[in-house]
This record gives C-alpha cells, sequence and structure tokens, in this order.
C-alpha cells in the first residue's frame, strides 16, 4: 500500500506541474493575443490619423492590419486549444489529488485496524496469564 501511495504521489507531482505549464503557455497566449490587439488598434488610429502623409502608405498598413488580424486568429484557436488542455490538466490533477487522498485514508484505517489487533492480542495474553 505504501509503495502505491509513493508511485502516486511522484504520478500527482508530475500531473500537478503539467498543470503549471498548461497555465502558463495559456498566459503566454493570453498576452499574445493582448499585444496583437494593441498592434491593430495602434495601426488603425495611424491610418485615422489625417495629418499623416495622406495615405502615401495605406496599402502597406492594410496588408499588416490583415497580417496581424490572421495572427490574432491563429492566436485566438490556440488560446481556446489551451484552455481545454489547462482545464483537462485540473481536472487530472484533481482526479489524482482525491485518489491519493483516498489511499492514505485507507492506509491509516488498515494501520488503526493492525494495532487494534495487536492490542487485543496483547490483551487476550495478558487475560490468561496467571498471577502469583
Amino acid at each position: 500500500m505504501k509503495d502505491r501511495i509513493r508511485k502516486i504521489d511522484r504520478i500527482l507531482k508530475v500531473q500537478q506541474h503539467l498543470q503549471k505549464e498548461a497555465e502558463l503557455r495559456l498566459s503566454r497566449l493570453e498576452r499574445e493575443a493582448v499585444a496583437l490587439k494593441e498592434a491593430q488598434e495602434t495601426l488603425i488610429q495611424t491610418m485615422n490619423d489625417h495629418e499623416t502623409l495622406h495615405g502615401l502608405f495605406v496599402d502597406v498598413a492594410s496588408r499588416r492590419l490583415q497580417v496581424l488580424a490572421s495572427q490574432a486568429s491563429v492566436v485566438e484557436k490556440a488560446k481556446s486549444h489551451q484552455k481545454a488542455l489547462t482545464l483537462d490538466r485540473a481536472l487530472q490533477t484533481k482526479r489524482t489529488e482525491k485518489m491519493l487522498t483516498g489511499l492514505k485514508g485507507e492506509d491509516r484505517r488498515e494501520e488503526e485496524k493492525k494495532e487494534l489487533v495487536q492490542i487485543l492480542e496483547t490483551l487476550v495474553k495478558g487475560a490468561h496469564a496467571s498471577f502469583p
């Protein structure tokens, strides 16, 4: 039982590490999505500014805006996938924690039973002893 508890505890630590890694990837994707949105907004503001060279770079700016939009789309898809993966990792970790808690409780109960049996055996041996 102790060996099984030790193995599941190791599995739990690995799953916790994978969960943290998935959360970090998700936060990185969220930061990237925010950066792309800010870049798009900045470019749109620049294009709307009537004082800047009156449309000399409209084609370049529009192509850059399209590239940013396609990158944002890719990041959003990746972010959606990563959210699902992060949730799955969290659920796996939670299930393993519950399993480990149950095994530790079962092990504790078995130890208590063994101790109780030892106490009862000691009492029974003491009852058969002859007194001087």
